[in-house]
């Protein structure tokens, strides 16, 4: 492939030059800002024949203003953002990262436990302000304690792996996984339920979908310890932030840690931000120096791999039926 001869649009230019620059000699590429609106995604659409997506919706307006479109390749795992059934009516093949970014969102969960753990950001918070309290700064540890992992899939699993580390009991809720699986990967197999009423920290690891949304609401946080901490860096709407405002707000459960949100970018008087007990992220769990290659150089080969005509790994494709 020596001449460009299809046209990539990126949805975002926060990509990693890898990426890129695998693309830049076959293909004319052209760049959005991130976060674009539906109006700017469906005016840029028009000519694409592969959208390199990152952030910004693709939904049906969006997929109608681009007739060639074959393929929008996500820059990640996650693929809310994306309608997949317009997609698929359409035969564009929508492809994720795979593994890319597993080992640096499962870094950065396990990072947050530690941080509620040990109270560090309030410690942080108090020494900037001149403050050397060393009283009332009183952490708990990870030996033997619960850890529930709700989603023990690429990200799910290393997160267990980390956690036997330090000697934590670890469980995992999974409708797609049976017993023998699940202790494999280090954990005991249990029902929703049954997690949230014994586990110390609770960690989200699955997709946002219909059956997920606002999984986590009040009945559930209800069923957690009192001084329990959840912690989400899989999709904000699968916890409903008003529910879990409340109870953070009144102490039922110790504390949480967010990377993710309902609405991002989140808005600076959201009512999550002013909570003490609250540890927050600005979606920054699958960004380390080393994923955001992975996921630049996987997203750009699920498009080279399409444009060449060649079999795509079933691992990175999200709706095989698009391929028939």
């Amino acid at each position: 492939m020596t001449r460009k001869n299809f046209k990539v649009l990126f949805t975002d230019t926060s990509v990693d030059p890898a990426g890129i620059d695998l693309l830049r000699p076959v293909a004319e590429l052209s760049f959005l800002e991130s976060y674009a609106s539906t109006e700017a995604l469906v005016a840029a659409t028009g000519e694409a024949d592969a959208i390199f997506c990152r952030s910004g919706i693709i939904d049906e307006p969006v997929i109608a203003a681009a007739p060639n479109l074959k393929i929008v390749s996500r820059h990640g795992v996650g693929y809310d953002n994306i309608d997949i059934e317009a997609c698929t009516r359409r035969g564009i093949v929508v492809t994720i990262g795979g593994e890319a970014n597993s080992q640096s969102v499962s870094e950065h969960a396990f990072g947050l436990i530690l941080a509620t753990a040990r109270d560090l950001l309030r410690a942080n918070t108090d020494m900037d302000a001149g403050r050397w309290e060393r009283t009332t700064l009183i952490g708990t540890e990870l030996h033997r304690k619960v850890l529930g992992i709700v989603g023990l899939g690429r990200v799910g699993s290393r997160l267990a792996r980390h956690a036997t580390g330090f000697d934590m009991e670890v469980l995992a809720c999974d409708p797609h996984l049976d017993a023998n699986t699940a202790a494999e990967r280090g954990t005991q197999l249990v029902d929703l339920t049954t997690l949230l009423r014994r586990s110390d920290f609770v960690s989200l690891h699955l997709p946002l979908s219909q059956e997920t949304r606002n999984l986590i609401g009040t009945a559930e946080i209800a069923l957690m310890k009192q001084s329990a901490i959840l912690v989400n860096t899989a999709r904000g709407g699968i916890i409903d932030e008003e529910a879990l405002h409340n109870a953070l707000k009144e102490n039922r459960i110790a504390g949480a840690a967010l990377d993710v949100f309902a609405e991002e970018p989140l808005p600076p008087d959201h009512p999550l931000t002013s909570l003490d007990n609250l540890c927050h992220s600005p979606h920054i769990a699958g960004q380390t120096a080393e994923s955001l290659v992975r996921m630049s150089l996987q997203a750009a080969q699920n498009i080279l791999t399409i444009f060449r005509g060649e079999a795509l790994d079933p691992d990175f494709v999200v709706n095989p039926e698009a391929l028939v």
